[in-house]
């Protein structure tokens, strides 16, 4: 057992699946392999420290908003505990870095499980984590979908939780919150840093000057055009350290934008393309 609690977390996760003691799709599997690969990789080193800090800050400051347990359990307010696939993911997106270097293996991200898997939340906290994580260089997190009632899912879950931790500036602590018709904003200049978060439609036409380090695109099934993903992602141009996540839990339409990444994203997996800054986790029947 390592000094890393939630690094052996992730590694029986990984070894239980590669040895099939955990039944998993072909995608899963591949990712597993991807991983073990990653470890001989002598271009990148694993960095114990920032996936555990994110880890930690979800952890032990987030919460529920609402849910139940299997047994009818009320969730609301309790502490939000990450699945061994979250911390998978976690350990993917910061824990591999160029080697001699501070920045980060992975700049963009798809993650791809079923409906009611805690996934929007969990992007959510991912988010507010990494904003944690760097705000040392003033970090900005956009949450994204292509109506705003999407991303305000996310946006109203960590107003609780802020709430819910009396950091509020209303209440004395450092997070100015506004939310209102024009603009669904979380603010906070700490000692060290500042952070930012913003609720967005992901509407091309509506979106000028943007700038941001990280990017949350929620129910990617649903964006019509490739250019209301591409925005947003040229947005971090300006960040070494950029993350652009897209999360979605299904799809109908395989010539959608979508079903093209997902094809695109497969074939990382498969090794038919190399795309060593995308990192892919699909959760579903092969």
């Amino acid at each position: 057992m390592s000094k890393h609690e939630n690094w052996d977390v992730v590694m029986e996760y990984v070894n239980s699946i590669i040895e099939n003691r955990k039944i998993a799709n072909t995608e899963r599997v591949q990712g597993c392999e991807r991983l073990l690969k990653d470890l001989e990789n002598p271009d990148y080193v694993l960095n114990y420290s920032d996936p555990e800090f994110i880890i930690r800050i979800i952890e032990s400051t987030i919460v529920h908003e609402k849910g139940e347990m299997i047994d009818g359990t009320p969730l609301r307010g309790k502490p939000f505990l990450l699945e061994p696939f979250h911390k998978f993911i976690i350990y993917n997106l910061v824990g591999f870095k160029h080697k001699n270097t501070g920045i980060n293996r992975f700049h963009e991200a798809l993650i791809y499980i079923p409906r009611k898997n805690i996934k929007t939340t969990f992007a959510a906290a991912l988010g507010y984590a990494l904003t944690l994580r760097y705000r040392k260089s003033g970090a900005e997190l956009y949450i994204t979908s292509a109506a705003l009632r999407q991303s305000l899912q996310s946006f109203n879950f960590l107003v609780y939780n802020i709430e819910a931790m009396g950091e509020k500036d209303t209440q004395g602590g450092v997070y100015h919150i506004i939310d209102n018709n024009n603009a669904h904003t979380i603010t906070a200049k700490l000692p060290d840093g500042f952070i930012k978060i913003e609720a967005l439609a992901a509407s091309p036409d509506k979106q000028d000057s943007l700038n941001c380090s990280f990017c949350i695109a929620d129910e990617l099934h649903a964006y019509k055009r490739p250019k209301q993903y591409n925005i947003l992602k040229e947005a971090m141009k300006a960040y070494a350290n950029k993350l652009m996540i897209g999360i979605s839990t299904a799809g109908d339409n395989e010539q959608s934008f979508l079903g093209q990444r997902l094809k695109y994203c497969r074939k990382i997996l498969d090794g038919t393309v190399k795309d060593e800054q995308y990192f892919v986790f699909i959760a579903c029947a092969n």
